[in-house]
């Protein structure tokens, strides 16, 4: 039996602030990067149009950027689940 303060993911949640935010490889902001761990992150929408470019099954490369510390890192993505304007990303090797 687990208990509630127990981590159950297999990968820890990363940290980022939330100014984080996702664009893809043609430069098209996506939406803010709510949350990150090892194997996948969640990303909010900016708009409906945004969200058409990532359906359920999509493959992806974008780039996660974090203006706070000046950062971004690029990796590749499939969309696993959209529910609203949250999508649900797992980490896959280069497409």
């Amino acid at each position: 039996m687990s208990t509630p303060t127990e981590d159950r993911r297999r990968y820890r949640r990363l940290e980022l602030t939330e100014d984080a935010f996702a664009v893809d490889d043609t430069g098209v902001k996506l939406g803010r990067v709510s949350h990150a761990g090892g194997g996948g992150m969640q990303v909010e929408a900016e708009s409906e149009d945004v969200l058409r470019r990532m359906v359920a099954g999509a493959r992806m490369r974008l780039t996660i950027v974090e203006p706070t510390t000046g950062t971004a890192n690029a990796m590749s993505v499939e969309v696993k689940h959209v529910v609203g304007l949250s999508v649900g990303m797992q980490f896959v090797e280069p497409v």
